[in-house]
């Protein structure tokens, strides 16, 4: 890795027994070209044999390195690993990635230039699109909705690169570049969530604290969906996702989001039973095990899928 005057930016991604993935995503990052970015690995606990793979693959990149834990941390903690990496080598700005991420040439430089130019914006996130070409997230907000969250224009046509840039309450985990500054004023990712509803929690410290987070539209990454996680109906994400959702709510729900989750995801849920009977079984102990208080960690996520996993 360079030393620490040379890096401006440090990307992040987490690995769990995806080595594969990891690595065109890694690649991706490096052909991005820019000589004083960095590139943080983290395995998280994998067991499978992913950190030799990884070993191999950062001695071949350069200003590349491999944090390797000894047992799945999560998300938040796995990311806050790297968020303290980059700090010890001196990076302005940290890349939040998801492993199952392509990154065409020159997508993030135009991320870097957003916060280079304005020193109000604390974060900015590309339109995210599915492996079809249609928009997954241009940033993201809550609304009276079922699960209350929702990626703006999610399925529909992305905007053209000439709209925006737009204020956002908060950007998907799976792209998103953060002044170090920023995330340190925060304490980095509430490792509380484990994973999921971290990227909701973060936006809203964020924006507390008076810093502007964006969507720019004029730079496009695309995100295999969830790959790691099994798909938006797996039953360990309709865990997750119910159980933080509570926890955001408990933190800062108003009234108006109280009623919204108590007619669109208690009263209603009879119908998400379309969706597959163990997901949704797996939704609803996730909302009542968020309103009991319940901490995820890794032994809720072994109960919903039989194995643990990062993301």
């Amino acid at each position: 890795m360079a030393s620490p005057s040379e890096v401006e930016v440090v990307a992040v991604v987490l690995n769990w027994r995806q080595p594969a993935i990891t690595e065109s995503v890694c690649r991706d990052f490096v052909a991005q070209g820019e000589e004083g970015w960095g590139l943080v690995v983290i395995d998280n606990g994998s067991g499978d044999g992913s950190v030799d793979r990884l070993r191999s693959l950062v001695a071949g990149l350069p200003r590349s390195e491999l944090i390797e834990a000894q047992e799945n941390l999560g998300y938040c903690k796995g990311c806050n690993l790297g968020i303290g990496r980059a700090k010890a080598l001196g990076a302005r700005y940290v890349l939040l990635l998801n492993n199952d991420m392509q990154l065409p040439e020159g997508s993030v430089r135009p991320l870097v230039d957003a916060l280079d130019n304005d020193p109000q914006l604390s974060a900015v996130g590309p339109t995210i699109l599915d492996p079809k070409g249609r928009c997954w997230s241009q940033g993201g907000g809550i609304r009276l909705r079922a699960n209350l969250v929702t990626l703006h224009n999610e399925g529909g046509e992305p905007e053209p690169v000439t709209a925006g840039p737009e204020p956002v309450s908060f950007l998907p985990g799976a792209c998103a570049l953060y002044r170090l500054d920023a995330l340190e004023a925060v304490g980095g990712l509430d490792e509380s969530y484990f994973m999921y509803w971290e990227d909701v929690e973060l936006g809203e410290r964020i924006r507390a604290r008076g810093g502007k987070v964006a969507w720019l539209p004029w730079t496009r990454v695309t995100h295999d969906t969830s790959a790691s996680s099994g798909g938006g109906v797996s039953a360990l994400r309709k865990y997750l996702c119910a159980l933080n959702q509570m926890r955001w709510l408990r933190r800062h729900g108003r009234v108006q989001h109280w009623l919204s989750t108590l007619l669109l995801d208690f009263l209603l849920w009879p119908l998400s039973l379309g969706s597959g009977t163990h997901a949704a079984w797996a939704k609803l102990r996730g909302l009542i095990d968020g309103l009991r208080g319940i901490a995820p960690g890794p032994r809720s996520v072994e109960r919903w899928t039989g194995a643990s996993r990062s993301r």
